[in-house]
């Protein structure tokens, strides 16, 4: 368990209550990605576990994730049925799925729980609840430490896809998880990670001409945001209880001039990627055909 230097007792009471487990206490909060890859680096097992610090498990989560990945040696991870923690009986997500400026969600969320019944493959992973092959992790490298939080999983996952790996959704692998309790749900913070995250990954992974169209496309999706929120749909009319929308287009900016200063780092890493790149150039279109959802998706997720 690698503890990012949390502010209560909660390191203290987990260290009393499984003494068998081994704690990496870090000095300083390195993000969701940096904290994985300690606990990463840490470890030596065939498969690796990823689970957030608002989510528990059912009994069989993990041994569920196992079996699946197992079945074909492509599988490189595993998603779970992630369930609300407070209302079982509604899903979170079920896999992620992508959009065509960068931006990813949770698929199915608060549908109900029985919705995505059947094992198929996603895009990649929600990683509050996953599994990954050790194999695929040394393949395709660790997570970002630039992330910091959000969107970290839909880097691997793109790192995954272009490198030859696929996911597999298990509904029988169930976790439950209180969504964003520990960042919030509608915050600044949010709102920045997610924008600047998401154009981190179009740096990284789009062809050109895709990587240059995110850019319109991401306009049109903003003002959809904006046209839905007046009409009390989407996660912005949340948002907008709180903050202007000159607040958040202010946020935005921000966020595109963190993505914009960090894009030489972005793009070095776009080039040491280009050696794993296995598969058809032609087929990255195929991925955001096979798991892309349109504006409409996007914007009313809430």
């Amino acid at each position: 368990m690698v503890d990012n230097l949390s502010t209560d007792d909660s390191l203290a009471r987990a260290r009393q209550a499984f003494p068998a487990v081994t704690f990496i206490a870090n000095d300083f909060n390195a993000g969701w990605g940096v904290g994985c890859n300690i606990g990463i680096r840490a470890t030596r097992s065939e498969f690796i576990a990823i689970i957030n610090n608002d989510a528990h498990l059912d009994s069989r989560c993990i041994e569920e994730m196992a079996a699946a990945i197992r079945r074909r040696p492509d599988y490189g991870a595993c998603a779970s049925l992630i369930l609300l923690w407070d209302e079982p009986d509604t899903m979170e997500v079920a896999g992620i799925v992508i959009y065509r400026d960068g931006s990813s969600i949770g698929r199915g969320r608060l549908a109900p729980a029985t919705a995505y019944a059947e094992s198929d493959e996603v895009f990649c992973a929600n990683d509050c609840c996953c599994l990954y092959r050790r194999a695929m992790v040394d393949d395709i490298g660790l997570y970002d430490p630039d992330f910091f939080i959000y969107c970290d999983e839909t880097d691997m996952g793109w790192r995954q896809q272009l490198a030859g790996w696929r996911c597999i959704y298990n509904p029988a692998a169930t976790a439950f998880h209180a969504h964003s309790r520990a960042a919030g749900s509608y915050t600044d913070f949010k709102l920045f990670h997610v924008e600047r995250n998401r154009i981190f990954l179009c740096l990284k992974y789009f062809p050109m001409f895709s990587l240059l169209a995110s850019f319109p496309v991401a306009f049109h999706r903003y003002l959809y945001h904006a046209w839905a929120a007046v009409r009390g749909r989407g996660a912005l009319r949340h948002y907008r209880s709180d903050h202007s929308m000159w607040h958040g287009i202010a946020v935005l900016a921000r966020a595109h001039w963190a993505a914009l200063r960090k894009t030489p780092v972005m793009w070095r890493r776009r080039r040491e990627f280009n050696r794993r790149w296995r598969i058809p150039r032609g087929a990255f279109k195929d991925i955001l055909r096979r798991f892309g959802v349109g504006p409409r998706t996007m914007v009313d997720y809430e």
